[in-house]
């Protein structure tokens, strides 16, 4: 059987050395791949962006996640700088499990970032105290201080349409279902930390074999709203899930077939690796890469 893994989540920056210091300083990522300044023909084709040129930065923490800041030189990001609603289809935010809440929201501020505390909630029957940051460009991060977790990244959440839609998509990813929570009661603390007043949900986690989480999350009051298209890359925020995969073709077939699409035209392959761009059927945009070659 080919092999799919989970490599990278994308951020479109504004400023790269702004976004490098907030999730270096402020949430313990260091340098991984500095692919430099990205262009030309192949580039504009898989991005679908005409004179695309960008700044691609990869970091990684210590206990595997990796993101990539995507800084556009030409054409200019756009979009809102702020934090996407929660009921906002598509990729809401980031979440960590911390060991001092009140520490680390101080060197997110010290980092650039934001602490929205407001958004500070406990979940009693748990132990959990949570708390909404934002990066320098809105993306939302939420910390977790929950009795018996050690510090670690927890996992990447979505809005989604339909649950179970969404668990046969990201099954042909190498996802499985694991904790399953429903949060239909009204709580208080959930109408704080999301700032949705009266909010009920379901949040399903779903996890690779390498410990990689997405969670899941279908509203069910209020009933969610927006584009469940693809998003350009060039859109500040939260852009992209990338897989390392050995057979693209083959698993894009079987993504299609359970939601997704793929765009051909968006269909790259150089001496070095094959892309492909489609999206989840919430809208989520998905990259499959394959190795063609050891570069140099």
């Amino acid at each position: 059987m080919e092999m799919v893994r989970l490599s990278h989540r994308g951020v479109c920056v504004s400023d790269i050395a702004a976004s490098e210091r907030f999730y270096r300083e402020g949430l313990g990522f260091e340098p991984y791949q500095d692919h430099g300044v990205v262009e030309g023909p192949d580039m504009a084709k898989t991005m679908q962006i005409p004179d695309v040129r960008l700044r691609a930065v990869m970091l990684k923490r210590p206990d595997g996640p990796v993101i990539e800041l995507l800084k556009f030189l030409q054409p200019d990001a756009t979009g809102a700088r702020e934090r996407r609603p929660m009921v906002q289809y598509g990729l809401v935010h980031l979440s960590f499990y911390v060991d001092d809440i009140d520490a680390w929201a101080a060197h997110i501020v010290q980092a650039g970032g934001t602490v929205h505390e407001e958004t500070r909630a406990h979940f009693e029957a748990g132990g959990t105290t949570m708390l909404y940051c934002t990066d320098p460009d809105g993306v939302r991060v939420e910390l977790m201080q929950a009795p018996g977790e050690a510090e670690r990244f927890s996992h990447s959440g979505i809005c989604v349409d339909d649950i179970d839609v969404a668990l046969s998509y990201y099954a042909a990813l190498g996802f499985s279902p694991a904790e399953n929570h429903v949060l239909d009661q009204g709580f208080d603390w959930l109408s704080t930390i999301t700032e949705v007043p009266n909010i009920k949900l379901r949040a399903q986690m779903i996890r690779d074999s390498e410990g990689n989480t997405i969670e899941l999350l279908k509203m069910l009051e209020p009933a969610s709203f927006g584009s469940r298209e693809r998003q350009p890359l060039n859109r500040f925020g939260l852009t992209h899930l990338a897989f390392w995969d050995d057979d693209p073709a083959t698993t894009a077939a079987r993504l299609t077939e359970r939601g997704g699409y793929f765009v051909e035209e968006a269909h790259v392959t150089t001496p070095a690796i094959e892309l492909m761009h489609g999206a989840d059927p919430d809208g989520v945009r998905i990259e499959l890469m394959r190795l063609v070659s050891s570069p140099g």
